[in-house]
């Protein structure tokens, strides 16, 4: 069994020890970062705090590259692997929200609190029990990265990706072949092993505008959207591969009695299948085309999403232990698809999975919490994932 040949292990043994009794620890952490906002895109006071974390915390090398990842490394004896985990500082939620910590009974509440702010924490902590037996059997990078949220559009995680080689931790090259990478997020018992692909654009229509009474019959950029919107609505999409579109965001006008000269509204198109998303955005290209022409308008667009897709086979070596794993632990995983950080290194061919260690609910809203009973028996299974990358057990 996978669990028990790494029982044999200093860093499991005296990590699962640590981890025992780290409860305050952890949750005092947790409520430490989820204070410091961090909208998408806004990231700056976070990112200067777990810097500043990581470097009281004794990690060997802490950087923070162009677009804020905050990155710290622990050298291993061998490269021929090197264990990558990302764990998104950002939220959705603006800077002037109320982000103080609450904690009743069971419950550890604030917006964010779980979504990410706790598996950062987890980063961390798993970062103290690896600073004890330097150097690891291979190297790991931690990185809290930015922009994962929304229209943060996975910034962070698509700038490591892309600037792999340029990385150079006091001499250490990170070799893009040898990255496997292990992404905190989410909740517990849920493998995100294939990536979903989105496209997001913000279409602006414009008109002629004018007085409703008196420049009645001139162009209206409201009636231009809203013949677009009824008609992407009226799309079929597949069910397999699942593929979805919604009009989340619309915006327009400025008077009740005023023939509208501009509107926009946003639009999100999601699909397991990139070329089924392609197409997807095809007709709805020629249905905004048509709809400037019914209604005397015109209208431009502009990209603010692109998250490619990218799948890890059930079949893998690296899935098939990590279930393997999770049933010797108690704890029945399933495979599934997400929008996560994953999507990245999934759409370059490289192994990338997402998990949570953590039980929580109300995601995305402010009243966002945590159970705190989780919070061990998930970072103890978290070390175990990690030790098994470690040790080549899958």
């Amino acid at each position: 069994m996978i669990s028990e040949s790494l029982m044999n292990e200093a860093i499991v043994q005296q990590g699962l020890e640590y981890l025992e009794n780290c409860l305050k620890e952890y949750i005092e952490l947790i409520a430490e970062i989820t204070q410091v906002p961090a909208p998408s895109n806004q990231e700056g006071p976070r990112v200067d705090f777990l810097k500043s974390k990581m470097e009281s915390m004794g990690f060997p090398v802490v950087q923070v590259d162009e677009v804020g990842n905050v990155l710290g490394y622990f050298p291993g004896k061998d490269a021929s692997r090197v264990i990558v985990s990302m764990a998104h500082m950002d939220t959705v939620f603006p800077m002037d929200t109320d982000l103080t910590v609450r904690r009743e009974d069971n419950i550890l509440a604030a917006p964010g609190v779980s979504d990410n702010s706790a598996s950062v924490a987890c980063m961390l902590l798993l970062g103290k029990i690896f600073l004890n037996h330097l150097p690891l059997p291979h190297p790991v990078a931690l990185i809290a990265n930015v922009g994962e949220e929304g229209l943060g559009d996975l910034r962070g995680a698509r700038y490591f990706c892309e600037h792999v080689e340029d990385y150079d931790f006091e001499g250490f090259k990170l070799n893009p072949h040898k990255l496997v990478f292990l992404n905190i997020d989410g909740g517990m018992r849920h493998i995100v092993n294939q990536g979903v692909g989105s496209r997001r654009l913000r279409v602006e229509f414009k008109g002629q505008g004018g007085h409703s009474w008196g420049a009645f019959g001139n162009s209206s950029a409201i009636h231009g959207l809203g013949t677009a919107i009824a008609g992407i609505a009226q799309i079929q999409v597949p069910d397999d591969p699942k593929t979805t579109y919604n009009v989340g965001v619309i915006q327009g006008g400025h008077s009740v009695n005023s023939i509208a000269q501009t509107a926009s509204m946003l639009l999100d198109m999601r699909s397991l299948s990139q070329e089924r998303l392609s197409r997807l955005e095809k007709e709805v290209m020629a249905i905004l085309d048509n709809a400037a022409s019914e209604t005397g308008t015109e209208y431009s667009m502009k990209v603010v999403g692109d998250r490619p897709t990218g799948s890890l086979s059930g079949q893998s070596g690296y899935i098939k232990g990590l279930l393997a794993l999770g049933r010797e632990l108690g704890h029945d995983l399933s495979l599934g698809a997400g929008s996560t950080d994953s999507n990245i290194p999934l759409s370059r061919g490289w192994p990338a999975v997402t998990m949570g260690f953590k039980e929580s609910g109300d995601g995305h809203k402010t009243s966002e919490f945590l159970y705190i009973d989780s919070l061990v028996p998930g970072i103890k299974f978290a070390l175990m994932c990690f030790a098994s990358l470690l040790y080549d057990k899958f």
